[in-house]
């Protein structure tokens, strides 16, 4: 199979970026920023903010249990359940929202929560279907061409449902309206389940479907490959975690963003997101995960090295910094998805690989979802640090020089990961910054039109 990114995207592996289209479409009006401004609107408290965001992370924990009966019941079943079971606790999320009579803005507020819960536990109970499954029919050859073009599918589809969302909050400005965009949400879930039914199963050995036997859950994380990515992801879930809590109160506080501007960003770093993604998948299957992986940490690096300049007014904040900062926030988290990803892929031997994915999945929704709190509490407790005139030492500076510090054990971590047929990080770079513009050159000047 030799295909290109778009190759890829026909017959049945078209069926799966669909169904990603319309999920991450569907997700994020459920449980993005216009769920969080519906909470804002009836006057929730940041407590309950937090329970919100970290729901997701959190409710990932029902893979480990729900792993077990994947084989038994058939991925495309499992997972088909799963989504239709969640689908429903959307629409009645619709339905509470939308509801005309006098119910308080407190009682509201619980009923939500409650189907929200429950929404994120059907949600991760498939969860642990779904990447076993992607990853019994998609062939070892091409992963990083699927999941990049993949993951591109799904960015192209959350760039343009903020920008509707964004538009039609402008338009509106009522509680009761945001039952229109959760209507949506169950609409475009409907859809992606229509697309998820139409993905091909993969074949279960009648071994594994009988499973029956006690799962050895200390034996999978002594499995040495499978611990070595699991420490190494853990390790970056906690810088990536705290990057992403850190730049809001740093882009509100000290440098002033609207709302607009917000929005802004957040477009320009999807934008590079998906043009990367588009542009790297034939790479990652050249090379391997393990180095992209390495120059995705440096990349990190390189950008959160360039916040901590901003903050500590080094660095101007004007549009060529803006432009700077998002392109490697792009390309670093583009990188790092589908590299971590397909590396993954590969780790996990066949038997037993949903509770390996399960195992692994939880490992880091666990990190992404407690270690915020860590960070917003060390961003409270450093507000009073400021010291400097002309350069400034605060708190942002500090916070930002942290995330680079934690990039050295993940990236040690990652020199002992193994993976076979793969570059090293150093050939990488090599082949980037003097072989491909030396090759591009040669190129143009073989087919230079005035000769």
């Amino acid at each position: 199979m030799k295909e290109g990114g778009f190759g890829l995207a026909r017959g049945p592996l078209l069926n799966a970026f669909l169904f990603q289209i319309f999920n991450t479409s569907s997700f994020y009006l459920i449980m993005g920023l216009p769920m969080m401004l519906y909470f804002k609107k009836l006057g929730a408290s940041a407590t309950v903010l937090g329970v919100v965001a970290a729901l997701g992370a959190l409710m990932n924990i029902f893979q480990i249990p729900a792993a077990r009966f994947v084989e038994r019941v058939g991925y495309r079943t499992f997972v088909l359940r799963g989504w239709v079971s969640r689908s429903l606790m959307i629409g009645a999320v619709a339905f509470v929202v939308s509801l005309p009579l006098p119910i308080d803005s407190s009682t509201r507020q619980i009923l939500v929560l409650f189907l929200l819960f429950l929404f994120n536990i059907a949600r991760g109970i498939s969860l642990s279907g779904y990447l076993p499954w992607i990853s019994a029919i998609v062939p070892e050859s091409v992963r990083g061409r699927f999941l990049t073009t993949d993951q591109a599918a799904s960015q192209t589809a959350l760039l343009l449902t903020v920008a509707v969302t964004a538009w039609y909050l402008q338009v509106v400005d009522s509680p009761a309206a945001f039952g229109a965009l959760f209507g949506a949400s169950l609409l475009l879930a409907g859809l992606s389940c229509v697309y998820l039914n139409k993905i091909p199963d993969a074949p279960i050995s009648p071994v594994v479907r009988e499973g029956g036997e006690e799962v050895p859950w200390r034996a999978m994380l002594q499995h040495g490959p499978f611990l070595k990515l699991v420490i190494f992801h853990s390790t970056m879930m906690l810088a990536l975690s705290g990057g992403g809590l850190i730049f809001i109160p740093f882009a509100r506080d000290q440098l002033g963003c609207s709302d607009s501007k917000f929005m802004i960003l957040h477009l320009i770093w999807g934008t590079v997101f998906v043009l990367t993604s588009l542009a790297t998948g034939k790479m990652l299957d050249r090379v391997g995960s393990r180095p992209v992986l390495g120059l995705a940490g440096l990349i990190f690096g390189i950008h959160w090295l360039g916040w901590g300049s901003v903050a500590a007014h080094l660095l101007p904040f004007e549009w060529g910094t803006i432009l700077f900062q998002q392109t490697t926030a792009g390309i670093g988290l583009a990188l790092y998805n589908s590299a971590h990803m397909r590396l993954l892929m590969g780790t996990v031997p066949a038997m037993g690989r949903s509770h390996f994915f399960a195992l692994f999945s939880v490992a880091g929704s666990l990190v992404a979802g407690l270690a915020p709190l860590g960070w917003g509490l060390l961003t409270d407790v450093l507000q009073p640090v400021h010291f400097g005139a002309g350069v400034e030492v605060n708190r942002f500076v500090i916070l930002f020089a942290m995330l680079c510090l934690i990039l050295v054990p993940a990236m040690v971590a990652l020199r002992r990961i193994e993976e076979a047929r793969a570059s090293t990080t150093e050939e990488l770079l090599r082949e980037l910054i003097l072989e491909t513009p030396w090759r591009s050159i040669t190129r143009w000047w073989n087919r230079r039109p005035f000769a």
